[in-house]
């Protein structure tokens, strides 16, 4: 027969529990936790930062791609580059008497309908054709010149405002002059260039002797970069940071570096002066023409051929004999050039 014993009836008395042995952190342990999570987060913030960059900087030169197929089908339709920035013919003025007679459109705004935005180009006000063939205008249109495009907006510059100076959207893309150090004003003088670009340049394949792959067409401009405002008759000029514009060129000639620039040994890629000496310093614009931007070690560059490469700020720059940078700037200097000195 079974016996159940009953702990009641046998006198066993039942275990008690046991006191949980488990403490909680000390405050030194919690410190040093803090400290080790900070440690690894001072760790990879610079990598994600570096993540987020390089994004940006494969954004950025996809946008110059988009400029240089642009660039290659304007070419396509008209034979010939789109201007520097165009200027209305009047009747027994030279060039250099029209340098101060209103408004200049530049490449950005012809090259619209090429980029997608056709219905920006159609807010523009557009009055003739000058003595090239091209389009051109009095003035830009009341809504389409104040847009910042995107197509135009480098993503690493976040310092780059809506508009720039005289209510123009800005831009992070200005085309080339060339190797030209004129500090009078980079087209009041002879309306001509050594690079791609100028007052009312019609420049075509054919003219670029030294090769379209090895001729650069647009480079990028930051924030960082000087840029100019002209105090009219007298004759000053107050040099301030600031990027370009697409839509064209306001007022004054002297106003050239907001849509082209040039790769003078004067101005290297990325150079930027102090704050002070770009709020105080006064003189001709010799001093606010070169290409850079916001990304480490260099800018983004199309070239004539629309491919596009980002070159070194370390890059070969001289003035005589002419270092690459500058042989990459002119379009006819003679002076042979291999892609390995420069990709």
């Amino acid at each position: 027969m079974n016996t159940i014993l009953l702990c009641g009836v046998t006198g066993i008395r039942p275990r008690a529990a046991r006191p949980s042995q488990r403490r909680a952190f000390t405050l030194v342990e919690l410190l040093v936790v803090i400290a080790i999570i900070g440690t690894l987060v001072g760790l990879l913030l610079p990598a994600v930062q570096a993540a987020r960059e390089s994004a940006r900087m494969s954004a950025c030169g996809n946008k110059t791609k988009q400029i240089g197929l642009a660039m290659i089908n304007y070419h396509d339709a008209r034979k010939v580059f789109p201007p520097g920035y165009s200027l209305t013919p009047i009747s027994g003025q030279t060039l250099w008497d029209m340098r101060g007679s209103g408004d200049k459109y530049a490449w950005g705004a012809f090259l619209l309908p090429y980029l997608e935005e056709q219905v920006t180009y159609d807010q523009l006000v557009f009055t003739g054709t000058n003595a090239t063939g091209v389009i051109v205008g009095s003035r830009a249109g009341t809504a389409g010149h104040t847009k910042k495009l995107s197509v135009y907006a480098c993503p690493s510059d976040s310092e780059l405002v809506i508009t720039g100076f005289a209510g123009y959207g800005t831009s992070n893309y200005v085309a080339n002059y060339g190797s030209s150090d004129d500090t009078s004003g980079q087209s009041c003088g002879s309306f001509n260039s050594s690079g791609v670009f100028c007052a009312n340049s019609a420049v075509s394949t054919k003219n670029i002797l030294d090769g379209t792959s090895k001729t650069i067409l647009v480079g990028e401009i930051s924030n960082d970069q000087k840029t100019q405002t002209y105090y009219g008759t007298s004759g000053l000029s107050l040099n301030r940071k600031g990027a370009g514009l697409w839509a064209g060129m306001p007022y004054y000639l002297k106003f050239d570096n907001l849509v082209l620039r040039d790769v003078h040994a004067r101005h290297p890629i990325n150079s930027q002066l102090p704050q002070d000496t770009l709020e105080n310093s006064r003189g001709g614009n010799g001093d606010t023409d070169g290409f850079g931007s916001k990304h480490p070690g260099g800018a983004h560059f199309v070239f004539c051929d629309g491919s596009t490469a980002f070159l070194s700020e370390n890059i070969d720059s001289a003035t005589s004999p002419p270092g690459v940078y500058q042989r990459l700037g002119d379009k006819s200097d003679g002076l042979i050039i291999t892609n390995g000195e420069y990709r």
